[in-house]
């Protein structure tokens, strides 16, 4: 008989898309504390994962999504991964992982060696700043999505030789999509130590069941879904929402994080985000 006995997990949200239920902008420092405080008061959540964004970074404009992102770092105010770590360490809240800087596998994908430095510093800024709060997890996408030819031996080799500087913290690589060929998400993330498994890309490829088999090397899972009420829902896939959280949790036996990243919130959801993140806690 299959055992379904759910086991805990720390559940967590993502700082950055939730500060629009309080009408803040996601690159607002301030906005995003007190978004934190906020919600941490509600009862509903262990921790928050918290991106280190680009947009704080004075050297140059974002690479990921560049034109979209351009005027959020034009107006965005800038912060060093000390300030940042400041703020958050005066906040007092409990940070679960932190979700390094996205330009990281633009970089280190790149053919110039200016870039692949700023993409390995860029590595060790996230994970001294997931150090600095006590996040035991730093969440990294590691590859160019649009590059058609890449090493994947190279960026083991990167994370190897940077990730074991910083023990406390677990460098845990995203299924973020690919264009490799003869890869998909999950042919590139099983050769890391440490997995974060992101519902979406997992839908879009229809590879959930495969990370059953590295499980045990999972140390985040990225539930994402929109509100439709008091509940998630995840668009576009061949599993529910819930489906997938009960199969993660109860036919794994999956025990670790759980951040929820929510999709296209609004000013005045508050109530309804509270709720939804409630049902993640009763099933």
């Amino acid at each position: 008989m299959q055992d379904t006995r759910r086991a805990f997990s720390p559940l967590s949200i993502s700082v950055a898309p939730t500060t629009r239920a309080i009408g803040k902008r996601y690159f607002d420092l301030a906005g995003t504390i007190e978004l934190m405080s906020l919600l941490w008061q509600e009862s509903v959540i262990d921790g928050f994962e918290f991106q280190n964004l680009a947009e704080w970074n004075g050297e140059n404009p974002p690479s990921d999504e560049r034109k979209k992102r351009f005027a959020a770092w034009s107006e965005s105010q800038k912060h060093t991964t000390d300030e940042i770590a400041s703020f958050l360490q005066e906040a007092g809240l409990p940070i679960l992982s932190v979700h390094a800087n996205r330009d990281v596998g633009i970089c280190l994908c790149s053919h110039q060696a200016q870039d692949i430095n700023k993409g390995q510093r860029l590595i060790h800024e996230s994970l001294l700043l997931a150090e600095k709060v006590g996040a035991s997890v730093c969440v990294f996408h590691l590859w160019d999505t649009w590059k058609e030819s890449f090493d994947p031996r190279f960026l083991q080799n990167v994370l190897r030789d940077i990730a074991p500087q910083y023990p406390g913290v677990k460098a845990s690589v995203e299924n973020a999509p690919t264009h490799l060929a003869g890869f998909t998400p999950f042919g590139l993330v099983r050769q890391f130590e440490w997995i974060t498994l992101d519902l979406q890309w997992a839908a879009l490829y229809d590879e959930l069941d495969k990370f059953e088999s590295v499980k045990d090397r999972i140390s985040n899972v990225h539930l994402r879904g929109r509100l439709e009420g008091k509940r998630w829902v995840l668009d576009n896939a061949p599993f529910g929402f819930y489906e997938a959280l009960d199969t993660i949790r109860g036919k794994w036996g999956y025990s670790g994080l759980l951040t929820m990243e929510p999709g296209g919130l609004q000013a005045g959801d508050w109530r309804s985000l509270v709720a939804a993140m409630s049902s993640l806690r009763v099933r």
